[in-house]
C-alpha cells in the first residue's frame, strides 16, 4: 500500500510525516492544475504530463493505478470549491477532464517503463 507510513497519523503525531504528505498532495494538485491550464496547447499538455508520469517509474513499488486514485479526491475538491456552481454539467466536464489527465499520466508512466526496459535490453546485448 502506498503511503502506508501516513496511515493513522494523528493531528499531533509526526509533524514531519504530515508535512511530507501535505507537500505531496499539494504537488499532485499543482500537477493537475498545470495540466488543465496547458490544455490550450496540447503539445505542451502531453509533454508535461508524460514527463510527470515518467518520473514515477523511479518511485519504488509505484503502480499506474495509483494515478487513478486521485480522481475521487480531485472531484470532491472541485465540488467543494465550486459549491452551488457545481452542476451536473460541470461535474461531467471535470470527470472527462480528470480522466484525460490521468490517462495521459499513465501513458507517460508506461512509456517510461518501456524506455527503461528497452535501455536494459540494449545494455545486455
Amino acid at each position: 500500500m502506498r503511503f502506508e507510513k501516513f496511515q493513522g497519523l494523528e493531528a499531533q503525531d509526526e509533524p514531519t510525516e504530515r508535512m511530507k504528505l501535505s507537500d505531496h498532495a499539494r504537488n499532485a494538485i499543482a500537477t493537475l492544475d498545470n495540466g488543465i491550464k496547458s490544455l490550450e496547447d496540447l503539445d505542451l499538455f502531453f509533454q508535461y504530463l508524460h514527463a510527470v508520469g515518467e518520473t514515477h517509474i523511479r518511485v519504488p513499488e509505484f503502480e499506474k493505478e495509483n494515478f487513478r486514485k486521485i480522481k475521487g479526491p480531485f472531484l470532491c475538491a472541485v465540488r467543494e470549491t465550486l459549491q452551488e456552481r457545481y452542476t451536473p454539467n460541470i461535474e461531467a466536464i471535470y470527470r472527462v477532464t480528470i480522466d484525460f489527465l490521468i490517462e495521459t499520466l499513465v501513458d507517460g508512466y508506461e512509456n517510461g517503463l518501456k524506455r527503461q526496459q528497452d535501455d536494459f535490453v540494449s545494455t545486455e546485448d
